[in-house]
C-alpha cells in the first residue's frame, strides 16, 4: 500500500516477472506499454540531466498538482480499467492481477 499523498510510485510487472518502479512523473525506463501510456497522458515530467534543476523545479511548481490525475489517466488507458483515484490514494483499492494472453 502506498501511504503517501499522492502515492509516490507505481510497481509494474511485465511478462518477464521483473518488478519495475515508476515514480510519479517518471517512467519505468524499460520502454514498456505502461511507459508509453504515461508519456501519452503527459504524466512524464522533465528531469535532470534533460533539463536544469531550476527548470525541473519550475515545471513541478506549475504542473505538479495535475500529476496524480495524469498518472491515473495513464493507468486507466494502459489497463482498460476505470481506477478510482480517491480510493487508491486512501489505500482502499484492492490489488488486481491482470493475466495477459
Amino acid at each position: 500500500r502506498n501511504l503517501f499523498s499522492p502515492p509516490a510510485a507505481i510497481l509494474h510487472v511485465e511478462g518477464d516477472e521483473v518488478i519495475r518502479r515508476a515514480e510519479f512523473g517518471t517512467t519505468t525506463g524499460h520502454e514498456s506499454a505502461l511507459d508509453a501510456a504515461l508519456t501519452a497522458a503527459g504524466a512524464v515530467y522533465p528531469s535532470v540531466p534533460d533539463a536544469t534543476a531550476d527548470e525541473v523545479t519550475a515545471y513541478y511548481e506549475q504542473h505538479g498538482a495535475r500529476l496524480p490525475t495524469l498518472v491515473f489517466t495513464a493507468l486507466g488507458a494502459y489497463t482498460g480499467l476505470s481506477i478510482d483515484q480517491d480510493a487508491a490514494q486512501a489505500g482502499n483499492l484492492p490489488a488486481v492481477h491482470l493475466l495477459t494472453p
